[in-house]
């Protein structure tokens, strides 16, 4: 019986949070992509060695995302690109 009168006050109690929390402004990504499969996007790549050195800029196209650009990147390197620095960006 005691749960049944707590219950209320526990919703009452919370409820101002969740409303508060739906009354934000949505952000829009800073550059909305297209992401559905099939639909091809343009990346230029940049990365560097091992050693530190850059590399050459690499034009990829993707249509599974960034992740999928920087391993056709990674790839087309031949290995010599130290895959925490490449990185990607839509053209």
């Amino acid at each position: 019986m005691r749960f049944l009168i707590g219950l209320p006050v526990a919703v009452l109690a919370v409820g101002p949070v969740f409303a508060l929390a739906g009354t934000a402004p949505a952000q829009a990504p800073a550059q909305a992509l297209p992401t559905r499969p099939g639909i091809s996007v343009n990346y230029s790549c940049t990365a560097q060695t091992w050693a530190g050195d850059p590399l050459p800029t690499l034009s990829v196209t993707a249509t599974q995302g960034m992740r999928q650009a920087q391993g056709q990147a990674k790839t087309m390197w031949g290995g010599t690109a130290k895959f925490a620095t490449i990185t990607c960006t839509p053209v």
